[in-house]
């Protein structure tokens, strides 16, 4: 008697998830953090951030199912620095920012069964521009920064110029790139201590278009001067209501 094999179940991945997930290995444990929900504490949370938090979470519960040795943590970014930026300078207002209310992000959070950390992006730049002036001591030992005048610059593959800060009186002053850069450095140090045993690690951070320049940027300068060969950055891309998001994903074997 013949009998008819059954397929293996596979895990569906929503088609607006999919792309961000592709080059997540279905056979090994892979350890993401899933950046999502990003809003200015001046403005407030709006639709890009409560639309690209939905699309954290759904991202995050689609990561689950690929492997079940897969672990995800999710993270929001608050922009309490007032920070704006062009292509080659960026204003800081002089007044300080409002404390963040992350209230509807947190019953969000609440209604799916998870949970998220808040990186604020003061507490990146005092970060950046600790790390900048150690830099700045031994140019030896890392040649991808460069000062010329009172410009730090990164050497960049894909851009003519990048602005990784200025000095100023002696105080780094770190722009967004570095800022971005050390966003990435901080988050990939929690996946490494936290899970050790998972073979992959990937960072998948949604952000605005307008976003695009100084989050590649910021990619490029952690790709190449801290990233280790098993990291991989999932740059993403969508517009307020997150409907059809772009991937970009990044290894340090792509510079």
């Amino acid at each position: 008697m013949n009998t008819i094999a059954t397929p293996r179940t596979r895990h569906t991945v929503p088609p607006r998830v999919e792309p961000l997930l592709e080059t997540v290995d279905r056979s090994a444990r892979s350890a993401l953090l899933v950046a999502g929900g990003y809003f200015e504490t001046a403005a407030g949370i709006g639709e890009f951030s409560l639309s690209s938090f939905a699309l954290a979470q759904e991202t995050g519960a689609a990561a689950r199912r690929l492997h079940r040795g897969n672990k995800v943590v999710y993270d929001v970014i608050v922009n309490d620095l007032g920070m704006s930026c062009s292509d080659e300078v960026c204003t800081l207002p002089a007044a300080p920012s409002a404390p963040a209310d992350v209230s509807p992000l947190t019953a969000l959070a609440a209604g799916a069964g998870t949970s998220f950390t808040v990186t604020r992006e003061r507490t990146l730049r005092n970060r950046a521009a600790r790390a900048m002036k150690r830099r700045l001591r031994e140019p030896a030992e890392h040649p991808l920064f460069v000062l010329e005048g009172d410009e730090i610059l990164f050497r960049s593959r894909q851009y003519a110029k990048v602005l990784a800060g200025t000095v100023k009186d002696d105080h780094v002053v770190p722009r967004c790139p570095l800022i971005v850069a050390e966003y990435f450095a901080r988050y990939f140090a929690r996946l490494r201590a936290a899970f050790p045993d998972c073979a992959r690690r990937h960072v998948v951070d949604i952000n605005s278009l307008a976003d695009r320049d100084k989050v590649t940027k910021g990619a490029e300068i952690y790709l190449r001067t801290q990233a280790d060969p098993d990291e991989e950055i999932v740059l993403v891309f969508a517009d307020a209501a997150c409907a059809d998001p772009i991937a970009l994903p990044y290894t340090a074997y792509d510079f």
